[in-house]
C-alpha cells in the first residue's frame, strides 16, 4: 500500500508539470497576466509559491490558466501535508474544471484515507472520474503518435486505477 501512495504522488506531481505547460499556452507571452503565473510556477520556496499563486488568483479571478495555478496549490500544499487546503484547492479545480486528473486524484486519494470515512463515496466518484478522463486521452491521435505521452498517460492510467481500488476498499 505505500508503495501505491508513493506512486500516487509521484503521478500527481508530474501532472502538476503537465498542467503548468498547458497554462503556459493559454496565457498571451509577456502580459501581466502570464508575468504573475510564471511567477507562481517558478518559486522554489513552497510558501513563497502559495502566496504568489494566490496573488495571481486575486489579479486574475477570471483567468483561464486558475486550474493550473491551483494545481501548484495542490502540490505545495502536499508538500507541507496541509490536507484541508489540498481538498479545498482540489475541489475548487474541480469545480472548474471536472476533467482536472491532478485535483480529482488528490482530493480523492485524501478522502479515501480520512480516519471518519464521511467522503469515501466522493473519493470513489473523483477516482472513476480520474480513469474515466484517462481512459479519453487514450482516443486521442496523440497517444499513438507520441510515445512519451503514451508512456505518460499509461503511468497516470496505472496510479489512477490503484487510487481507485483504494477509494473502494476503504468504503465502510
Amino acid at each position: 500500500m505505500k508503495t501505491r501512495v508513493i506512486l500516487t504522488l509521484c503521478v500527481v506531481f508530474v501532472l502538476g508539470l503537465v498542467s503548468h505547460a498547458n497554462a503556459q499556452a493559454t496565457l498571451v507571452a509577456g502580459s501581466q497576466e502570464d508575468k504573475a503565473f510564471t511567477a507562481c510556477a517558478n518559486d522554489q520556496a513552497v510558501d513563497a509559491q502559495i502566496e504568489k499563486c494566490l496573488e495571481f488568483k486575486r489579479q486574475f479571478p477570471n483567468s483561464k490558466a486558475t486550474p493550473d495555478a491551483n494545481v501548484i496549490l495542490i502540490n505545495a500544499y502536499r508538500n507541507k501535508n496541509e490536507t484541508a487546503k489540498v481538498n479545498e484547492i482540489g475541489e475548487e479545480t474541480i469545480r472548474l474544471d471536472p476533467t482536472n486528473v491532478t485535483a480529482l486524484m488528490a482530493v480523492s486519494r485524501n478522502y479515501a484515507m480520512e480516519k471518519e470515512k464521511k467522503n469515501v463515496d466522493k473519493a470513489v466518484t473523483y477516482a472513476t472520474k480520474a480513469v474515466e478522463t484517462i481512459g479519453k486521452w487514450k482516443t486521442e491521435p496523440r497517444y499513438l503518435e507520441d510515445p512519451a505521452w503514451k508512456n505518460y498517460v499509461d503511468q497516470t492510467e496505472k496510479s489512477a486505477q490503484a487510487n481507485l481500488i483504494y477509494a473502494k476498499a476503504m468504503r465502510p
